[in-house]
């Protein structure tokens, strides 16, 4: 199950959860050794010597398992020598001190919180069922304990085991939480890097890099939105401009020059379009608008003066002036066509017969040249 799983997750989701568990173990073998190093000082005092034996070798064994989890960083194999470490040594010393019988350590019930989080399903599922069989087989078997504590002794052992037991628990959960928190940080960077890199593509499909407006593929779907939800007695107003002398402003002075005009360009047309219209670049010297507006209203010619305006204006570029004038095509739905590309073709073969004309800035009406 855990195999096909791994098959859906990207390689970065498989190495933050392994990092997650690398962190955890590491954790959680340090509080054991703590724990270890505590409990010893107990049964030393109390000289009881098996138990001082054991905790020393599961002592040493959780030091030789945080060794091989820095070494060959394999969680799997490190979490589940951990947990069975732990595991043994709560079996072995619940023999010693309390036998095998109906009362038993606390600490049985520790381990499944340990497999959950060092080893997840699969670790819970292994020990619990581990654990319930040795809680099975205490109801069974009765076998006396190893040593024979007073009461006094017995109590200051339960208790402690308690408290430790306590503390692994909570200090388990704490890291757990805490390396859930990080992977949740990383989680929400990644998601910002996705939006910004989603935000990113979007740009580079629909707008033009050198001037920041909108291009040809944008343009057409905006077309394609503003006459599907046209208003009842109004137009949409295509133009479509086009930049003279670019080409020959490019071989002579360089493309710095020419970019300069193409990024000003734009910045003359948004000054004299409304906001609501909606301005693109379909490609090299070539600009486009879209104007929605209502039937009989002039505003197509209260722009075109704009512009006329605008371009009577050089450029100018380094000390030096340069001139370029600007010709204009328009077309208007539904009054010179109803289909999409025949309106961009009227509005383009209008824009190429106002630049054949040569005037400064000439207008072309594409029933002019229709038919």
């Amino acid at each position: 199950m855990q195999g096909k799983n791994h098959k859906y997750k990207s390689n970065s989701d498989l190495v933050d959860a392994h990092r997650r568990q690398y962190y955890l173990i590491q954790y959680i073998t340090v509080e054991f050794l703590i724990i270890c190093a505590l409990v010893l000082s107990l049964y030393t005092y109390l000289k009881l010597w098996y138990l001082v034996a054991m905790i020393s070798t599961a002592s040493f064994l959780g030091l030789w398992n945080g060794y091989l989890l820095i070494r060959t960083k394999n969680t799997v194999f490190c979490g589940h020598v951990v947990t069975l470490i732990i595991f043994l040594t709560v079996l072995l010393a619940n023999y010693l001190v309390r036998g095998i019988g109906p009362t038993f350590s606390v600490w049985f019930y520790i381990i499944p919180i340990l497999s959950v989080s060092l080893l997840g399903r699969s670790g819970l599922y292994i020990y619990s069922i581990l654990i319930l069989l040795v809680i099975i087989g205490c109801r069974i078997v009765s076998i006396p304990p190893h040593y024979s504590l007073s009461e006094t002794h017995l109590s200051i052992v339960d208790w402690l085991n308690h408290l430790f037991a306590f503390v692994i628990i909570v200090t388990t959960l704490d890291s757990l939480m805490r390396e859930s928190k990080r992977y949740e940080q990383l989680l929400n960077n990644k998601n910002y890097s996705l939006r910004l890199e989603k935000d990113k593509y979007h740009y580079l499909a629909c707008f033009d890099e050198l001037t920041n407006l909108p291009n040809r593929q944008y343009f057409k779907f905006n077309l394609e939105t503003s006459i599907a939800s046209l208003p009842p007695q109004h137009c949409v107003t295509i133009f479509f401009m086009d930049l003279d002398n670019l080409k020959y402003i490019n071989d002579h002075w360089g493309h710095e020059v020419g970019d300069y005009l193409l990024v000003e360009t734009a910045k003359r047309l948004r000054s004299c379009f409304r906001e609501v219209d909606f301005i693109a670049r379909l490609g090299g010297d070539e600009f486009a608008a879209i104007v929605v507006h209502s039937q009989g209203e002039k505003i197509s010619e209260v722009i075109t003066k704009r512009i006329k305006h605008a371009f009577k204006k050089v450029f100018k570029f380094k000390n030096k002036d340069f001139y370029s004038s600007i010709s204009i095509g328009l077309a208007t739905y539904p009054d010179d066509s109803q289909s999409l590309e025949e309106l961009m073709m009227l509005a383009d073969r209008a824009m190429y017969l106002a630049k054949k004309q040569r005037d400064e800035i000439t207008l072309s009406q594409p029933r002019e040249i229709k038919g």
